[in-house]
């Protein structure tokens, strides 16, 4: 507590805030940042080293456009709240093995630039700029997303060699209304740690993401809720529609950037829900959109889609459950504005 005691042995208070704690924006995304260490070590052992250029180009990229952006602009140069590196790791690691350099390299210039910077930068921003770059990617060049290959192993050569093995990703043969798994998708066993699985390459082992989810929830960055409820959505969602079939549901919980999504990003703070009911909302929000993504369109995914559409309601949400005053009936009234304030 900022507080002194003069030399009257008087106590003297100074301005606020009076409680202050080591817990900083930097920290906070330093800790997401090495949250994501596991995902890039799976990455880096099931794809080979690419992965980890893959990364360090979209990391890079998203400083240095973050950097000239605000010079150019005359802005205060932020690059050192880490947040920049944190969304060009997000992108790499949203991106398959096959994706081109320059593809790596507008997702992050877009996340940075389009999402973040002209929207205020970082905690004005209303989308998820990892999100919203992958959605953006996805809708103008799906080919290149779609050409997935096997893992070739840390010392095999890759996409670029003879071992590339082309694949479909799970969800290609579980959605599209499908109500059972074909015997084309792996196991279990291969789903929860990565093992020859087509896909983005931060999304492989489930594993390396279940410690990573772990991590933020010890280090308390993360609300374990958050990540919980929109895992466990898609999983009863799932078994509704597949009249509780058990093997249907682990498999779309296993399957796709589920897990990945519910870890790094639907937890992000900016573009999220604020209340506490508004938290809940938006994760079981997330989890209904993606299963209904996934049962009715035919292509993989969804996750990024939902997550957007949240990101779009989460002000709304906010507004409709802030909680109330003790002795008042009703909820305070809220306003919102375009700088990313809520008050």
């Amino acid at each position: 507590m900022a507080q002194a005691v003069d030399v009257q042995g008087k106590l003297r208070v100074g301005p606020s805030p009076h409680i202050r704690s080591k817990r900083t924006g930097s920290w906070v995304m330093d800790q997401v940042i090495i949250a994501m260490i596991p995902p890039l070590l799976a990455a880096t052992f099931f794809f080979g080293w690419w992965a980890l250029g893959m990364v360090a180009i979209s990391t890079a990229t998203a400083v240095g456009a973050e950097y000239f952006y605000q010079k150019l602009t005359y802005k205060p140069i932020t690059i050192g709240d880490h947040s920049a590196a944190l969304t060009g790791m997000l992108v790499g690691l949203s991106l398959p093995i096959t994706a081109p350099i320059w593809m790596i390299v507008f997702g992050s210039v877009f996340a940075v630039i389009i999402v973040k910077q002209l929207n205020g930068g970082i905690g004005r921003n209303y989308f998820n700029p990892a999100v919203a770059a992958r959605v953006v990617i996805k809708a103008l060049f799906t080919p290149w997303l779609e050409n997935w290959v096997l893992p070739a192993g840390l010392f095999g050569s890759g996409f670029r060699g003879v071992d590339a093995v082309a694949a479909a990703t799970p969800l290609s043969f579980i959605g599209d209304g499908m109500r059972s798994v074909p015997e084309e998708v792996p196991g279990f066993l291969d789903l929860f740690m990565g093992f020859n699985l087509g896909g983005n390459i931060g999304e492989t082992s489930k594993l390396a993401i279940l410690i990573g989810m772990l991590y933020l929830i010890f280090r308390r960055v993360i609300n374990p809720k958050l990540p919980i409820l929109c895992i466990t959505t898609v999983f009863v969602v799932m078994g509704l529609w597949s009249s509780f079939d058990f093997t249907f549901q682990m498999t779309h919980m296993l399957s796709g950037t589920l897990f990945f999504a519910a870890t790094y990003m639907i937890t992000d703070y900016s573009s999220g829900a604020l209340t506490p009911q508004g938290k809940t909302v938006f994760a079981v929000g997330v989890g209904v959109l993606t299963a209904f993504f996934r049962i009715t369109l035919d292509h993989p995914g969804g996750v990024g889609y939902s997550i957007l559409i949240m990101n779009a309601l989460a002000p709304f949400i906010d507004s409709k459950l802030m909680p109330k005053i003790y002795g008042h009936d009703k909820r305070p009234q809220t306003s919102f504005n375009r700088q990313g304030s809520r008050s």
